[in-house]
């Protein structure tokens, strides 16, 4: 399957990259190692440096204009500056390419779902900017028992982290003992704290169901909110998440 960015082999190797990033682009812009490149522009994408990853993904695709994952990095480079229309084009070139690209072919899908709740709103409020907050803050709406804002353990590279989105559907994994979450491809993220994942094993073994999707990213921190979609008659009185003893939700259930 094809990723948005190469793998990095260490925390190290990532700490050089990331410096390396910072240089000035005329210190890296002689070389033509596909490879450093390659990393550079992974490096660039972790620090969210948008612009310098659009100039690095450009340098590979001058030596090799078919580079599915330079296009796809570009892409998501052009979709994180706000360029949508140029995000869409590289992915359908990823799609000519490799028809079966997942990642080209989820993202033209966001990007129309967007397009096509940005026009809607906009003919309605006159204003898609403050319609896509709405949208995200529909998705993030506080249900006293049935939400849960929490952070990730153990968490994937960087380098997968910086290609996530907010409000991203991402899917519960059931383990043994533990609840791992990963993306709609199957893509390892994190892992639920353990005395979470204890409830909600014992819920879901007991017909309840859930969804989760991402509520904020960054290359060292990933917050999913949980949802109880489902409740069995088993647990027909039993909240899914409690509130506080004083009857006041987490401070973090709510969207900012």
């Amino acid at each position: 399957m094809s990723q948005i960015f190469y793998p990095l082999t260490s925390l190290r190797n990532l700490s050089k990259l990331v410096s390396m990033s910072s240089l000035s682009y005329s210190e890296w812009q002689s070389t033509q190692d596909l490879s450093i490149l390659a990393q550079l522009a992974i490096a660039a994408a972790v620090c969210s440096d948008w612009k310098e990853a659009t100039k690095i993904n450009q340098k590979i695709l001058s030596f090799t204009k078919n580079n599915v994952e330079a296009l796809n990095r570009l892409a998501k480079a052009h979709l994180s500056l706000g360029e949508k229309e140029k995000a869409q084009k590289l992915y359908k070139q990823v799609l000519t390419l490799d028809p079966c690209n997942i990642i080209a072919r989820k993202n033209l899908e966001k990007i129309s779902k967007s397009n096509g709740a940005s026009q809607s709103n906009g003919k309605q409020n006159g204003n898609s900017n403050h319609s896509a907050l709405a949208n995200l803050s529909s998705i993030f709406i506080f249900e006293p028992g049935k939400t849960k804002t929490i952070n990730l353990l153990n968490l994937a590279p960087p380098a997968t982290l910086s290609s996530l989105s907010c409000g991203e559907l991402v899917l519960l994994n059931v383990k043994k003992h533990s609840i791992t979450i990963s993306t709609c491809d199957g893509i390892y993220l994190g892992v639920l704290p353990d005395d979470l994942a204890h409830k909600l094993l014992t819920f879901i073994a007991g017909g309840n169901k859930y969804e989760a999707c991402i509520k904020c990213v960054t290359s060292k921190s990933l917050t999913v909110f949980i949802r109880e979609v489902c409740r069995s008659e088993k647990f027909l009185n039993q909240p899914s998440f409690p509130d506080n003893r004083d009857g006041k939700p987490d401070k973090d259930l709510f969207f900012a």
